[in-house]
């Protein structure tokens, strides 16, 4: 890592870090727990109250586009407010937003909440990572975020499983979501050491500038963005022209999602010890052959169907993982909030492409498509990484 975050980190103490690391990773769960939580909790309440399928997509995406129009002024936002303050306001303010949901119902009032929680949520999603990027040491840095992708992950799970213990009927939904969300904060209030807030002056050009400085790293968060997003909404539809059950078809994505969990810590660790570019590129290309496979294995009723799945729900994750441990390594840490803010824009933007190309894929060739448009796409990662390191090769040999 950079030497300012190496000398802040001497400053502080194994203990010290290690509470600043649980507290951070303890509020990601608290995120996870909302993102697992709100969306199927808004999608029963707006279906029940007669809205069109269309409006309840609305209403649950538009904290994405929030997060990349507000992108521009995150960076800005995170110095002057200082990373502590901006991880736990932006969290506390979609936790007073749920509290309020029920008290202004229906879908344009919704549509304002979840526009505003998204921009709370893209403040202290992009504050997470850069205090954990600067805790992190080069030693450690794919494990660290392989643990806090584990950890988020585990949050989404139980989202559902909460609310399957308060209903979907009255305030208690609301109320207990919001509870959870918000003790997860807690923690961070009692780290006496946050990263501070170092000056920065940012800019739409400052994002573009840093977007060109590591274009493949750019190009692991459009690829994890726009996969991901298609997995989660087409994966099951596939498997329903594959002609399993809805019940079967809604299992490949678990098994999907599995993998995300179980593997990420494994391959972090892989990463640190044979570099971040190379165990990148090995999932990348893991990650073209996997969706390639599961035509024939769902034509054969192969035994390989969920080792498939799993093997490639973990690999194509660390895109998103690795991506962010590479920005770490990459850029200084007075560029962090730049450099992070635009990785995560470039995420949302893979993930609000990513159903409408899968589903353009699957109308022009039927089921298949859908594996030609994931495996596609990380084909050109694979491809972006060899010609990066080919460069590099060249460069040092002339």
């Amino acid at each position: 890592m950079k030497t300012e975050d190496t000398v802040a980190r001497a400053a502080l103490s194994a203990r010290d870090i290690r509470l600043s690391l649980a507290a951070v990773l303890i509020s990601d769960f608290g995120v996870g727990v909302l993102f697992g939580f709100q969306p199927p909790l808004i999608a029963f309440l707006l279906e029940r109250a007669g809205h069109s399928n269309f409006m309840i997509g609305m209403v649950v995406s538009i904290g994405t586009l929030a997060v990349i129009l507000l992108g521009p002024l995150y960076p800005s936002m995170l110095t002057r407010i200082g990373m502590r303050r901006s991880l736990v306001g932006g969290i506390l303010l979609a936790v007073l937003l749920i509290l309020a949901m029920p008290l202004y119902t229906g879908a344009p009032a919704w549509l304002v909440s979840r526009f505003l929680s998204g921009v709370g949520l893209g403040l202290a999603w992009i504050a997470s990572e850069i205090w954990l990027n600067r805790l992190a040491t080069d030693a450690n840095r794919s494990i660290v975020m392989g643990l806090y992708a584990t950890v988020f992950a585990l949050g989404v799970f139980a989202g559902p499983l909460l609310l399957e213990l308060t209903g979907t009927e009255g305030l208690a939904p609301f109320v207990v979501g919001a509870l959870a969300v918000a003790v997860s904060v807690v923690p961070l209030m009692l780290v006496r050491h946050a990263p501070a807030a170092e000056p920065e002056h940012a800019s739409s050009r400052g994002l573009l500038r840093v977007m060109a400085t590591a274009p493949v790293v750019m190009l692991a968060a459009l690829t994890a963005g726009l996969v991901e997003s298609a997995d989660l909404s087409l994966l099951p539809l596939f498997g329903l022209k594959y002609g399993l059950s809805e019940t079967a078809a809604l299992r490949l994505v678990s098994v999907f999602l599995v993998g995300n969990v179980i593997l990420q810590l494994p391959i972090g660790h892989l990463a640190d010890r044979y570099g971040r570019r190379n165990i990148l590129s090995v999932c990348a290309v893991i990650s073209t052959v996997g969706p390639l496979l599961l035509p024939l294995a769902l034509g054969h009723a192969s035994p390989w169907l969920w080792p498939v799945l799993f093997v490639w729900g973990g690999t194509m994750y660390s895109f998103y993982t690795q991506g962010i441990a590479l920005i770490g390594d990459t850029y200084p840490s007075h560029e962090l909030p730049t450099a992070n803010t635009a990785f995560v824009m470039v995420y949302c933007a893979g993930g609000m492409l990513g159903p409408g190309l899968g589903g353009i894929a699957m109308d022009l060739w039927h089921a298949d498509g859908f594996v030609l448009l994931v495996a596609s796409a990380a084909l050109v990662l694979a491809l972006g990484i060899g010609l990066e390191t080919l460069r590099r090769r060249t460069a040092r040999a002339a």
